[in-house]
């Protein structure tokens, strides 16, 4: 029966007692029926056998590993258990929506050259679950990207089976963190093609106050892994050229981890690995370190955000240029992008909360945070439908210019209009968009002078897509 595919859904587990019947709730709850679902258990120490094995249903395999070999190699031991011409991947800690696997056989079905699938994902904070904001994996994904491995979590991996059984890819079958960067740039390498689904297809959750230990060893595992990509004969010059970003990058993501812990030397350390390799990351105002701290500072809602920026900024070497700058921007600009998610998710005495501690210190908004809150909207665009954000447009608006000014908040929602128009003209939807164009170009005139939005706005008056 066409849609009908068998999927394989694998689970790797460890120390998952508290979460995991979530998990294997939300696969038993699909809307797709035809589906196995398999366990990995990696010797956990805790009670997460029992919890597993009180689910009756006859899809359900449980495996335990009797040695501990990390989630990678419990993945492809779920693998080489599996029967289905459809491998899917669910974290201990996440959760499926009921139309999960649906949308993605039907998308597989409908898009034979397509290998990889994955779709958008809500953030939720753990210990309320309350929706943080929806993250937007790139429609085209590269390589580059991949590399950097912070893009695609296992749970949004979705695979055809004849490239989930590539062994180069889960070989060596080593317990080392950051695997995915591997897995992923391995198969892409390999001439998989990957393609995004355009709908929010499960929840990633995030445990509040979590510490990591062994933090220089976490760190070495992803740029060894890191490193399998840039160095492999396939790999792209300019993509082994993002070798000092892409290992930046990690630096800097186990620093702020590092500073949140309060190991303050290990922090620094990070910090000057990267002084010697990218020393342009720390300049600028603000710089693309204070950029990357704001963004991670306002994700750890586990924290109060201005609390845990000071923090770490107080922890920051004293030789680091532009540090009070970088910290009065990052006050501001995390503090507008708490706003618009609050406001965004009906939060709205939040928002104004937030939005009265970016006002106090005089932020203009710019281009780089137009964009940011326009993926944010995109998001909440991708969870709820476009029409759901365009209806409230005008109350968003009204909430919005008081703090960001008429000028911020017209550019702010004809950027929006913009993606719209062009994710419809990308999807040959073409019946909507001079509407959408035509109110953007009224609230902000620069667009009649970006060519690739006329190119659009021409094409679609005569029924022009992407797919035509």
């Amino acid at each position: 029966m066409k849609n009908n595919l068998l999927v394989s859904v694998i689970i790797p587990a460890y120390n998952g007692a508290d979460s995991i019947a979530a998990a294997i709730q939300s696969v038993l709850a699909q809307t797709h029926a035809n589906f196995e679902l398999i366990v990995v258990d990696d010797k956990s120490p805790d009670t997460t056998g029992e919890v597993v094995q009180q689910f009756s249903d006859a899809r359900m395999k449980y495996i335990r590993h009797e040695q501990n070999r990390g989630a990678s190699t419990a993945r492809w031991t779920g693998i080489t258990h599996s029967a289905g011409e459809i491998v899917a991947f669910l974290d201990q800690d996440d959760t499926f929506q009921p139309e999960k696997l649906e949308a993605h056989v039907k998308f597989l079905e409908e898009n034979p050259e397509v290998g990889f699938s994955y779709n958008p994902y809500y953030e939720r904070v753990h210990s309320s679950n309350s929706i943080r904001t929806v993250a937007v994996p790139p429609q085209n994904i590269t390589l580059g990207e991949l590399a950097l491995g912070f893009y695609l979590p296992p749970s949004s991996w979705v695979v055809r089976r004849q490239w989930a059984l590539i062994e180069e890819i889960w070989h060596p079958q080593v317990a080392m963190r950051g695997r995915e960067i591997i897995v992923c740039g391995k198969l892409f390498m390999a001439g998989c093609k990957f393609s995004r689904i355009d709908r929010v297809l499960h929840s990633r959750n995030y445990q509040a106050g979590r510490r990591f230990g062994a933090l220089e060893k976490k760190c070495e595992d992803e740029l060894a892994c890191q490193e399998a990509i840039f160095s492999d004969p396939r790999c792209p010059q300019e993509v082994s050229n993002m070798r000092p970003l892409g290992n930046s990058a990690i630096r800097a993501m186990w620093a702020n981890v590092a500073f949140t812990q309060g190991e303050t030397a290990v922090g620094r350390k990070f910090l000057w690995d990267i002084s010697q390799n990218v020393p342009g990351l720390f300049y600028g105002a603000p710089s693309l370190y204070a950029t990357f701290l704001m963004g991670y500072c306002v994700d750890d809602e586990s924290h109060d955000y201005e609390t845990l920026l000071e923090s770490i900024f107080k922890q920051l070497p004293v030789e680091l240029p532009g540090a009070l700058e970088n910290y009065l921007w990052a006050v501001a600009r995390g503090n507008y992008v708490r706003g618009i998610r609050a406001l965004l998710w009906g939060r709205a005495d939040d928002a104004e909360k937030y939005f009265a501690l970016a006002d106090e210190t005089g932020f203009q908004p710019d281009q780089a945070f137009t964009l940011q809150a326009t993926h944010e909207m995109m998001g909440y665009a991708f969870s709820e439908g476009v029409d759901a954000v365009t209806s409230r447009l005008d109350a968003l608006s009204s909430q919005i210019e008081p703090h960001l000014g008429r000028r911020g908040t017209q550019w702010l929602v004809a950027s929006f209009l913009v993606n719209v128009a062009e994710q419809k003209y990308r999807n040959g939807e073409t019946k909507k968009i001079p509407s959408l164009l035509l109110n953007a170009f009224r609230k902000r005139p620069n667009y009649l002078a970006d060519r690739g939005t006329l190119s659009i706005f021409v094409k679609s008056m005569f029924g022009i897509s992407a797919r035509s």
